[in-house]
């Protein structure tokens, strides 16, 4: 009888200690911080485009796009231009002005070269900088911005651009409205579209800028499917453009919408010495009318 009394003893106690294990579990069980429920409530509203015509008060931000967008590929086209032919004809020539006519001992005629790589730099800097100055300035009649929508806590650019599946044209959509509020709105991407100098009846994309922070896609895709639905409402029979080879990625997201290739040519810069390559593009309308539906770019919803 002692015996099972104590057994019975025992299995209580085990038990009672069980349940005080298990109700202390459920009392320090941590709490979800509070930055993963934001992230929770961020990610309910996902960001969305809307592709306008631009306003006077779009000016600044303008400029400051588009500046930033030509200047970012003064580096890819400075290491191009550094693995030149020039660039070595340059260094010889120096060597041989600060050998000859200078009197300079051949060992230290060595500083032609970080010489020219600084004249080559300053080169390409200066004509990027005179470029995106002539652009950002020059007036344009046609001309749409990108207009991103995102949660106010929003922190990672590209990571909201990824996400990025609803594009409006003018202004944002119905279903949408109540979220405003609760999302903060900036200019991203912008486009130029002129009549074309050569052929009538045509358009000319110019003034293509996307900020670097959210990259090229797919707002680069909303902006040239903008220019294209125009020009067809215009009753324009093509559309072409120019790009050079530092602006592969860009090239890459013409052929994707269905642009071809019509002719690549080599833009002198400093006689036959210093060339840049020019890919020229061009778009069908009415064929691009006939094969939208195949074409991986929804057009901007109304």
């Amino acid at each position: 009888g002692n015996d099972a009394a104590v057994t019975c003893g025992c299995q209580w106690d085990a038990q009672h200690n069980t349940n005080k294990i298990a109700v202390h579990r459920i009392w320090r069980q941590p709490k979800k911080p509070p930055l993963v429920r934001l992230n929770k409530i961020v990610n309910r509203m996902k960001p969305f485009v809307v592709i306008r015509k631009h306003d006077n008060q779009d000016n600044v931000a303008l400029q400051r796009l588009i500046r930033e967008f030509v200047m970012s590929g003064a580096w890819e086209a400075f290491v191009s231009c550094l693995f030149r032919e020039i660039t070595l004809q340059l260094i010889v020539l120096g060597w041989a002005l600060m050998f000859i006519f200078f009197g300079i001992p051949l060992y230290m005629c060595a500083l032609a070269i970080p010489c020219v790589i600084l004249l080559i730099w300053f080169t390409v800097y200066g004509s990027y900088y005179n470029k995106s100055t002539e652009l950002a300035l020059r007036p344009s009649k046609l001309c749409w911005v990108a207009e991103i929508y995102e949660p106010l806590l929003a922190m990672n650019a590209k990571a909201q651009a990824a996400n990025i599946e609803r594009c409006y044209t003018d202004r944002p959509g119905p279903e949408v409205q109540q979220e405003l509020g609760k999302m903060r709105k900036n200019i991203i991407g912008t486009i130029s579209c002129r009549n074309h100098l050569a052929m009538d009846n045509a358009g000319f994309i110019t003034r293509l800028a996307v900020s670097s922070k959210y990259g090229l896609t797919p707002v680069t895709e909303y902006l040239i499917q903008r220019v294209l639905q125009y020009a067809s409402d215009s009753q324009l029979y093509a559309i072409e453009t120019v790009t050079s080879e530092c602006d592969q990625d860009v090239r890459e997201i013409y052929l994707k919408i269905g642009f071809n290739i019509r002719q690549v040519y080599h833009k002198q810069i400093i006689g036959n010495t210093l060339k840049v390559m020019k890919s020229q593009l061009g778009i069908d309308l009415h064929e691009w009318n006939q094969n939208r539906e195949e074409i991986n770019v929804e057009v901007p919803v109304e």
